[in-house]
């Protein structure tokens, strides 16, 4: 399957737009258009959410490594940000990195896998349902994972040093801050593979056009034939 880069995209609407007269009274820069990517992508994919309920596998991202750290907690209270708490020994684990905010499912943020890098899934909770998971009877030593202030928290993961998950994030350049540690090259950048479905990309395109830089007149021949497309003052080269 052939892939579109964020990269990629930018570049096309930047072409186009380099030959038109464009409204806008300050210069279009690159962070400006990826901006518009982004919501575009999200908004196109709420609405597929709300007609289909299951997410088209091309939007996900993969982050198969998230080191995780040990902070201490006060008794048998699972809240280690809980005000006055003391050093009991007790500790909880979670990730080190904020995890990039996800476009919500129906169920459980916007992850479709919490596990290990081994592939063993771990079970996702509410936060507020953390705080009663020792008094259950069948399950109160089960490995468990909770989202709170955009970090991961697993409780009874003893034997758990890294997570894997799978998700739909709102941001998907948010991705980059994590690391391969066998290649130290982010999991994802500009020129990776931009995860909407392709048939989507000239929708996108199209909205920018129209409607956030109001092209008047579609990229013309170069008449100058001087490779810069007619470019106008308020586009960025």
């Amino acid at each position: 399957m052939k892939f579109t880069t964020l990269n990629t995209i930018i570049n096309d609407v930047l072409s186009i737009a380099r030959g038109a007269i464009v409204s806008q009274s300050e210069p279009i820069s690159r962070k400006q258009i990826e901006d518009w990517i982004h919501q575009y992508r999200s908004l196109f994919l709420r609405r597929e959410l709300d007609e289909l309920k299951i997410p088209n596998p091309d939007y996900i991202q993969d982050i198969p490594f998230i080191e995780l750290e040990e902070i201490p907690v006060e008794g048998d209270t699972l809240d280690p940000t809980y005000i006055g708490y003391t050093l009991s020994g007790n500790t909880v684990k979670r990730s080190k990195l904020e995890i990039p905010k996800t476009i919500n499912l129906s169920l459980k943020q916007g992850f479709t896998f919490i596990g290990t890098p081994e592939g063993i899934e771990i079970q996702y909770i509410p936060e507020q349902r953390s705080q009663w998971q020792s008094y259950k009877k069948y399950t109160p030593t089960s490995p468990l994972v909770y989202l709170k202030n955009n970090k991961l928290y697993v409780i009874n993961g003893d034997s758990i040093t890294h997570l894997h998950i799978r998700g739909i994030f709102e941001i998907p350049t948010e991705v980059s801050r994590f690391v391969n540690p066998a290649t130290s090259i982010p999991y994802h950048n500009i020129d990776s593979p931009y995860p909407i479905p392709n048939n989507l990309i000239p929708t996108i395109k199209d909205q920018i056009l129209n409607k956030e830089l109001r092209i008047e007149i579609s990229a013309p021949s170069d008449t100058k034939n001087d490779s810069s497309h007619g470019l106008s003052q308020n586009v960025e080269k």
